[in-house]
């Protein structure tokens, strides 16, 4: 992915905010992350719930950045899923697991995405979400640059 579109995405925040993305660094990554609940109801009330975090990334160092997420990223109570979404210059053919404790403590999934190619079917939200804000930045980007002039009736 180009340096250009990594700015735009950054730049973005009304956009990531209205779709339930904040702002997230750390393992010398940076992009934007999301949590989702899962409740499981019964007659009686909720049985269950736990919980789903996304990240979209798009300032990492590729490869060495997935090897560093499996190896050092850790699970969090009631997080079942970790899907990391990582945007770059290359799409990998399948993703990239690791289960802690056996999945018992939930697991991290990363994948790899050039944007413009085809997701895989797991990550195929995700890229939604990052090929439209590629899209609304451009465009944002575009009608900064124009200058409306106000039209007058005589």
């Amino acid at each position: 992915m180009r340096e250009d579109s990594c700015e735009l995405l950054s730049k973005i925040d009304d956009y990531w905010d209205e779709i339930g993305f904040q702002p997230w660094s750390g393992l010398g990554m940076a992009g934007v992350y999301r949590r989702v609940t899962f409740r499981k109801g019964a007659l009686l009330g909720e049985v269950a719930r736990y919980y789903a975090d996304d990240y979209i990334l798009w300032s990492h160092e590729g490869e060495h950045s997935a090897e560093r997420i499996l190896r050092e990223w850790r699970g969090i109570p009631e997080v079942m899923s970790h899907r990391v979404l990582l945007l770059g210059n290359s799409t990998w053919a399948k993703t990239r697991q690791k289960s802690f404790l056996w999945g018992f403590r939930g697991w991290v999934e990363i994948y790899s995405l050039r944007l413009g190619d085809n997701p895989h079917k797991r990550f195929a939200d995700l890229a939604y979400w990052a090929f439209m804000a590629l899209d609304y930045s451009k465009k944002t980007k575009t009608n900064k640059d124009t200058e409306v002039m106000p039209v007058y009736d005589i």
